[in-house]
Order: structure tokens, then sequence, then C-alpha cells
């Protein structure tokens, strides 16, 4: 695929749609969309509706996962869409989806704990939510996470640098 894909996963799908921010791909979830009203949002914005809700899954831009583990459930994604997965892992807030500013660490000082502010020099924002990211040994255990996913493939290479 050249473009990469847009989602929309239904409200059974929390976790896959996390995962998938982690790795970069634009997905919108909410606890309180679900079914039809989900399914007219995702079409609106051109996104694939990602479901475990069996009414839906013989819409043609629905995608039904099966599995209930969410690393079955990424490859069921993965295999169903395959595209490259975004240069960027970690450059969506995990929460509300959006793309991560860079943000100095003079002004997130007094909004992380002191021992992150003294091992730290990165940090990103999430302009929306405004959560603070950094590359601490969560960020570690998330590429190695991903990298055990893509085994062995070119994105798991680039993760691990």
């Amino acid at each position: 695929m050249d473009v990469e894909p847009k989602f929309a996963a239904d409200r059974m799908l929390g976790r896959l749609a996390r995962w998938l921010r982690l790795l970069g791909v634009d997905v919108i979830w909410h606890p309180n969309l679900h079914g039809h009203e989900l399914l007219r949002l995702a079409r609106k914005e051109g996104r694939i509706m990602l479901t475990r809700d069996r009414r839906l899954k013989t819409a043609p831009d629905v995608l039904f996962i099966q599995s209930q583990s969410f690393r079955d459930q990424l490859r069921e994604t993965f295999s169903a869409y395959p595209f490259k997965l975004p240069a960027e892992p970690l450059s969506r807030c995990s929460r509300c989806n959006q793309v991560l500013e860079e943000a100095d660490k003079e002004t997130v000082g007094r909004l992380v704990p002191a021992f992150v502010y003294a091992s730290q020099e990165r940090f990103a924002v999430c302009p929306n939510c405004g959560r603070i990211y950094w590359n601490g040994t969560h960020a570690k255990r998330i590429l190695g996470e991903l990298a055990t996913f893509l085994c062995g493939s070119k994105e798991a290479q680039d993760l691990e640098k």
C-alpha cells in the first residue's frame, strides 16, 4: 500500500489502537464510539474500521478482527493492510492520537519528575491533551516489543537503531 492507511478502532480494540499509535499510525478510538456511529465517522474521514462487532463484519471497508491478543490483532491488521510503517515510531500521543511536538526541556521541567528532568534531554508533548513523553525505559521496552512483533523486518532493524 503506497499511502499509509488511517484506521478507526471500535471500543473493543483500545489496546490495538494504542499500539498502532505507538507505531506512528493514525488511529481514532474512543470508548464511547462504536458500531454504526463509528463506521459513519470512519467513512467520512476515509478510514478503515477495525472491529470485533460481528454485525459489521461484512461491510467492505471493515476489517473484522478475530483475535483477542493485541499482538495477533496487529498481525491481522498488517496482513490485511500491508503498509510501510511511519518513519517515526512513538510520534503520536498514545491517548488521543495527535502528532507529538518537540518540547523545550525548561518548559517541561516542573511537569516531570526531577530524576527524569535530570536524566533526559529530549521531550515531546501532545498539543491536544498535554501529556509529556520522553525516551525512558518504557520507550525502550515499547520499541523492543515492536521490534519483536516485526521479527527481523527492515522496520525492526530501523527501530533498534
